[in-house]
């Protein structure tokens, strides 16, 4: 496609993300501030800018009438009630404020709904679970269990929020043994359109359990999860960084499909592959890996250590904590963020030919964006991961019965100037285009959309497949039969989408 095409239709994506404004924006907030007294927060208060700025990607900065914190269930409660009184008034709940689509998570002349307040963290008194509020971040998680010998599948970085994990799937370095962050959620406390707080698990509401794992935001606010807890010493692993070369990609791409061939057996070995193309010419390969058994030099992970030279090797004994913070650092908050992803099985032909396309676009892009960290990840996902959600009730991820090892591929652009939003968009696009026709030419391509890496223009609920959805549409009119999180929250991939 012509430059000049892919900049229009990026144009055209991201003004359709930023459009549909609410009405009466006033009223609501006024409404939310006799109902919640010192919880709303409006425009020109330092609370207001420090909860409206306080997210990873700036991309999400916007500018709500009012923000509202909500302490407990119950405050979430009445702001659903409020909000949704009369004619509604259009809202957007923030977690960890870990996703860069516009308005996923914000809103303009609407009400941002900050979960911030609801932090708790605690281990159970027999050490079987985690109890986490929805808007507890995963360092915050982590600290909780520090030194307690358990562990618990969550987040791979430290700003990443309970909320967006417990309900749009969940990767951790465990996901081979444990499976999604969703497999290992044993209730959820959710508030629904008409205010109600339940409880949803096995054996309580099993349908809108079920549908929670998976389906992100679509059901209602979740504010609290247990996650099932495990006996950990720490972790054996780290990063290992390497200049990129086409030499170095091509072993890296090697290893990885190597590996997640024999990742089914060798369930307690994890990796994460990130590349960096840095705006100042640097170009690293970050290997992140890991034994979560503790287990030094498995012979798994040892090809790895055969790339080189190495920049960088921070790999040894270390806690869950120290471990996740470590590799959130290629991560920082208060840049501009654009990701997107595709899943393909796992053939090595399809993967050097995703990175050519991958460094391709990058060429093409480089100079007109002075300030772009061309970022892109690519992680394993044997199929044995998704036989864990058959012992817990199931997920709404699509991915039962799966017959191939996967690896799913995440594109994630920063950049500093939102002059350069357009150009990054239409790259991005662009990315998802070439990488599906790729697949499809070769016969590798997989209909699964990781919802929580999926762009504002991906549609991740039609890749969990018909009859998921179908599923999904049923429990969404049940529980919310006036589609209130499909009309009155315009943010996130929506179960009511047309595939």
């Amino acid at each position: 496609m012509h430059p000049i095409t892919l900049l229009a239709a990026a144009q055209a994506l991201f003004q359709g993300a930023e459009a549909g404004k609410p009405g009466k924006p006033f009223e609501c907030c006024t409404r939310l501030s006799s109902a919640l007294p010192n919880r709303v927060f409006l425009p020109g208060s330092s609370s207001y800018l420090e909860l409206n700025s306080h997210r990873w990607s700036n991309t999400t900065i916007l500018s709500p009438s009012c923000i509202v914190t909500p302490e407990s269930a119950q405050e979430v409660s009445l702001a659903v009630r409020t909000l949704t009184k009369g004619s509604g008034c259009s809202f957007a709940v923030k977690s960890g404020g870990h996703n860069s689509n516009p308005r996923f998570n914000n809103i303009d002349d609407g009400v941002t709904v900050d979960l911030n307040r609801l932090n708790t963290a605690r281990l159970s008194t027999d050490k079987s679970y985690v109890t986490l509020g929805a808007g507890t971040n995963m360092g915050q998680a982590y600290a909780a269990v520090a030194n307690s010998g358990y562990a618990f599948p969550g987040g791979i970085c430290d700003g990443v929020g309970v909320g967006g994990i417990a309900t749009g799937g969940g990767q951790s370095f465990f996901m081979p043994k444990v499976g999604w962050v969703v497999d290992n959620i044993l209730r959820y406390e959710v508030v629904i359109a008409s205010g109600q707080v339940v409880t949803a698990s096995q054996n309580m509401r099993p349908d809108l359990y079920k549908a929670l794992k998976g389906g992100a935001t679509n059901f209602g606010i979740v504010t609290q999860v247990d996650i099932a807890a495990f006996p950990h010493e720490g972790f054996w692993g780290g990063q290992l960084i390497v200049p990129a070369t086409n030499l170095t990609n091509s072993q890296v791409l090697e290893r990885v499909s190597n590996f997640t061939a024999v990742n089914n057996e060798h369930v307690d070995a994890a990796i994460m592959i990130m590349g960096l193309y840095g705006h100042d010419g640097h170009r690293i390969v970050d290997i992140g890996l890991a034994s979560t058994d503790n287990t030094s030099n498995p012979e798994v992970l040892a090809p790895f250590f055969e790339v080189g030279p190495k920049v960088l090797n921070t790999v040894g004994h270390k806690s869950l904590v120290d471990f996740v913070h470590e590799v959130t650092q290629p991560m920082p908050d208060g840049l501009r963020v654009q990701t997107a992803t595709l899943t393909v099985k796992n053939d090595l032909e399809t993967l050097k030919r995703i990175q050519g396309i991958t460094d391709s676009i990058y060429e093409q892009i480089k100079d007109q964006v002075p300030t772009l960290d061309w970022m892109f990840s690519y992680n394993p996902q044997p199929k044995v991961l998704t036989t864990h959600a058959a012992t817990s009730g199931g997920n709404s991820l699509g991915l039962e019965g799966a017959d191939h090892d996967s690896i799913l591929w995440w594109l994630v652009p920063r950049w500093t100037d939102a002059a350069s939003d357009a150009v990054v968009h239409a790259a991005v696009k662009s990315w998802v285009d070439q990488v599906q026709q790729v697949a499809n030419e070769l016969g590798t391509a997989d209909p699964f959309i990781y919802n929580n890496h999926a762009a504002y223009f991906q549609k991740p609920m039609c890749g969990y497949g018909a009859e998921t959805l179908k599923f999904l549409r049923a429990v969404s009119k049940k529980y919310d039969p006036q589609q209130v999180f499909q009309k009155l929250v315009p943010g996130g991939h929506k179960v009511s989408t047309k595939c």
